[in-house]
């Protein structure tokens, strides 16, 4: 049963709640045998390092043996538990996401001393968006100057109001934690079932069975929000939130001798360099030396395999439903599903958002070139919001990235891990182009300065935002064979490649209309080589509009704050598109470029005090506004010359 140990804005706080639980035995005597909670980190000392230094989780992942205690729903039920430790970053939240989709259920951490903070929201937001079913703890309740009556009204109002308090809570002279037997705190289960609230108003007693029944079906409904409170760090209250766990958070998937489906949700390379793939094997079994088949791909012989089990991890001959496997290869890809697709309990999460800022990297010694190119390589492999390539051009490294935390990160990893120092420029902004109005345009053979044995012409029409670019060719394979339609192709997506301002070229469709070969000096070559000279003619007579990434945004500040936050907004480019007040805070929705972002979150932070909290997903690319951010073009001695002979005639 794989759960989440979601860290609320707190990263050493989950940590140390973390930290209590691992091979502890519980003093409670449970039919004569205690209590067992083990666990083992999947994460590599670099990145649980990296982790503690910026308060973030980049990946991990855990496994219990838990011995419920006469759970409510699971009486005296042994059950593994299966921990993935989510990161926390916005940087990283479509790893969340991807991560989340393979949880059972979550368990939302927050601080008793510091309250529902930015990343709390942040993360429950993200639970709420894929219906994960979530507990929340309340933890450090043994800390000086709590209240909790306000911790739980802040839950209320800034998560959810659909929350049932689980404990009555003492704090003095000691801390007493006892369960809450008052018949007022099922309200919110109540309240939502028709029968149970006839029953509540006409006074008619009500079966805690039918109370608990109706709970846990709305726990995994994701409607309904359990709270518990303790001390992760002195063990108290830990076991109600174990019981908790095994009761309440259901296995997904079809349970018995369904066909066999799992996915793959995490990648990472061992320090002695070997592939890993983490799967959730969703039903049925995997056994070893099994072949099985990986959707739309090729057969994977299961030659080696591995679990998470008290502690270790171990290998083992066969996996059953619910596990998550651990197998070595070369060839499996993140979200790659094994067996039958069509009985994935939940959507996967492919929605990876595209990487928003570039940068180029070098190391400090060429000698190590190589050596970074691999660990990039790798990096890249474990993480698809990170994308690597070599310019064909001028050779330089470019990573391109989502946020400035994913760049520290990969920069810390390369230093401790493989043990490379680097030279990382400025990161800036990645921009696109559009065509602005339908063109075309045509290069004909022997008319100079055409220097290629070849015609081509070529039309450009603007698509709508967001629709990429597509290809079309109207010259007949009879006339002009495959590796010259090859050639144009490979001409005009290089052409795409920098645009009139210098950046890729999307949202638009080009079509070969025209060709002209002359046997036998043809060859693909002078196709290849003409296609983005024609590309770049018709693109100078559309024009195009320079496009660039933005957010759509949430952003919650505290009420007295609503004039500025709402003023302050063009001054980031942002637009306010809705406001609502909710109690003492004031919520706005807009968009804002995301060069802006940060500056925009740093002068709330400050003004505010830290109290606002500011949400964002990526919207897509939209016209930019300002003066256009012009990119120098790279070099080409091959073309070059020739584009500049024909921008003199034209």
């Amino acid at each position: 049963m794989p759960f989440g140990a979601v860290k609320g804005g707190q990263s050493h706080e989950n940590n140390q709640y973390w930290n209590s639980c691992p091979c502890r035995r519980w003093k409670d005597d449970l039919d004569g045998e205690p209590a067992i909670c083990q666990r083992s980190h999947f994460r590599t000392g670099e990145r649980r390092k990296r982790d503690n230094e910026d308060g973030h989780h980049v990946f991990g992942a855990a496994a219990w043996d838990y011995h419920s205690s006469g759970s409510h729903f699971l009486p005296g039920h042994r059950c593994k538990v299966n921990i993935v430790d989510t990161p926390g970053h916005m940087d990283f939240l479509a790893e969340v996401y991807r991560s989340l989709a393979v949880l059972d259920g979550a368990i939302l951490v927050i601080s008793a001393k510091d309250g529902v903070q930015a990343q709390t929201r942040i993360l429950f937001h993200a639970l709420r968006k894929m219906n994960i079913p979530t507990v929340i703890f309340i933890n450090k309740i043994d800390q000086a100057g709590v209240d909790l009556q306000s911790v739980v009204q802040s839950v209320r109002d800034k998560l959810s109001a659909d929350i049932i308090i689980k404990q009555t809570v003492s704090l003095s002279p000691e801390i007493v934690l006892e369960e809450n037997t008052d018949i007022e705190a099922w309200d919110a289960v109540i309240e939502n079932n028709d029968e149970l609230l006839e029953k509540y108003i006409a006074g008619e007693p009500i079966s805690r069975e039918k109370l608990a029944r109706e709970e846990q079906q709305r726990v995994q409904d994701a409607s309904l929000f359990p709270v518990y409170h303790g001390s992760a760090k002195n063990g108290l209250g830990i076991q109600p939130l174990m019981d908790a766990v095994t009761g309440l958070f259901q296995p997904i998937g079809e349970q018995g001798g369904a066909a066999l489906c799992g996915s793959v949700f995490k990648v990472e390379y061992t320090d002695c360099g070997q592939r890993r793939v983490y799967l959730r094997l969703y039903s049925g079994t995997l056994r070893l030396r099994d072949t099985v088949a990986l959707a739309g791909r090729e057969k994977l012989k299961i030659t080696e395999m591995r679990i998470p089990s008290k502690g270790e991890i171990v290998r083992t001959d066969t996996a059953y439903q619910g596990e998550i496997v651990i197998l070595p290869s070369d060839s499996v890809r993140l979200n790659d599903v094994l067996g039958d697709q069509t009985r994935l309990p939940r959507k996967r999460w492919r929605e990876d958002p595209l990487p928003m800022l570039r940068t180029t990297i070098a190391p400090k010694t060429a000698a190590q070139r190589e050596r970074l190119l691999d660990a990039l390589t790798q990096l890249a492999d474990t993480d698809p919001l990170l994308r690597c390539e070599v310019d064909s051009i001028t050779h330089e490294i470019i990573l391109s990235f989502l946020g400035r935390v994913q760049l520290e990160v990969v920069s810390a990893l390369l230093s401790e891990k493989y043990k490379l120092e680097t030279v990382v420029k400025e990161p800036s902004v990645i921009y696109m182009e559009r065509p602005l109005k339908a063109a075309s345009h045509t290069i004909h053979i022997e008319v100079p300065p055409n220097p290629f044995w070849a015609s081509i012409g070529l039309s450009v029409t603007p698509l709508s935002l967001g629709s990429g670019v597509q290809y079309e060719s109207r010259v007949s394979l009879g006339y002009l064979n495959q590796s010259f339609q090859n050639a144009v192709r490979d001409g005009i997506r290089y052409g795409l490649e920098q645009g009139l301002f210098g950046w890729n070229v999307t949202d638009c469709k080009i079509c070969f209309e025209y060709g002209l070969y002359y046997s036998p000096v043809s060859t693909p070559a002078d196709f290849r080589s003409l296609a983005p000279i024609v590309l770049e003619q018709a693109l100078k007579e559309s024009g195009t509009q320079l496009l660039e990434p933005y957010l759509s945004f949430i952003l919650y500040a505290p009420q007295e704050y609503l004039s500025r936050a709402y003023h302050d907004a063009p001054k980031y480019c942002a637009t306010i598109e809705t406001a609502q007040v909710k109690k003492d805070e004031v919520v706005f929705t807009g968009e804002i470029p995301a060069r802006c972002i940060q500056a925009y979150r740093t002068d709330l932070a400050f003004y505010t005090n830290g109290r606002s909290v500011c949400l964002t997903e990526l919207k897509g690319y939209q016209a930019a506004v300002g003066q256009p951010v012009i990119q120098p073009r790279r070099p080409n001695s091959r073309l070059d010359k020739v584009r500049h002979m024909f921008q003199k005639v034209m």
